[in-house]
């Protein structure tokens, strides 16, 4: 019988290698067959950034377009200190990105060697069911909104087609509907709504919990997370 398909879908890693490989095995993660999105932010900040780039390279290489690697603010900012004679380094050391420095030359590269795998990362990654981004919508169709809303923004009061989002850190995973919002329980499956915004941050590189979600092919959902080991 062949293996049922998934989608396992993480967010904000940011460096935090360990919790993130704890993570995915809980979540039974089979490379072989499993659809991966990580929502963006994996560098700055976490304690394992070059092993958390390094894990992740590898997997884009084995899985190819079943690794989907969006492309969060921290991300952005990373590529935007690089350019321009490094005229933005300031905001990207402000949020952290020294860290990323640091880490890339304690393991004898620089991290501008690999630019161009970064800039390959894509805004927005939709399906038929739902889009997945780093941060918000405004307009439900991706492909209608600003980067700065992709990447920075916060607003929730939102209705459109279901996307699933990170950036914005939460004690716990929450599903929004316009005004309205609530905690997704944990290790329980769901049926997976039509339509809203399904916020997976749960801020583990600030010491609490890092979050993933994997949907089945019957549409239903599952939410589980571990515990951070970053100490605050």
């Amino acid at each position: 019988m062949d293996k049922e398909k998934r989608t396992l879908i993480i967010t904000d890693i940011h460096g935090c290698y360990d919790e993130c490989r704890a993570l995915l095995e809980k979540m039974s993660f089979d490379e072989e067959t499993d659809t991966l999105i990580n929502l963006g932010d994996t560098v700055d900040r976490g304690p394992k950034i070059y092993e958390t780039f390094e894990y992740l390279r590898g997997l884009k290489e084995r899985m190819g377009d079943r690794c989907i690697l969006i492309r969060g603010n921290h991300e952005q900012m990373m590529l935007d200190a690089a350019a321009n004679g490094g005229a933005d380094r300031n905001l990207w050391y402000y949020n952290s990105g020294e860290k990323t420095v640091y880490a890339f030359l304690h393991q004898k590269h620089k991290f501008q060697e690999y630019l161009d795998w970064y800039l390959d990362m894509p805004y927005y990654y939709v399906t038929d069911k739902y889009s997945c981004v780093h941060a918000s919508l405004k307009d439900p169709d991706p492909a209608q909104n600003q980067v700065d809303t992709l990447i920075w923004g916060r607003d929730t009061d939102y209705e459109g087609r279901l996307v699933m989002t990170g950036h914005t850190p939460y004690r716990a995973p929450l599903y929004f509907l316009g005004k309205q919002y609530g905690m997704i329980q944990e290790d329980v499956w769901t049926i997976l709504p039509e339509t809203g915004m399904i916020a997976l941050d749960t801020g583990c590189v600030y010491g609490n919990r890092l979050t993933g979600m994997i949907i089945r092919e019957n549409d239903t959902f599952l939410v589980c997370s571990v515990a951070s080991g970053v100490k605050k």
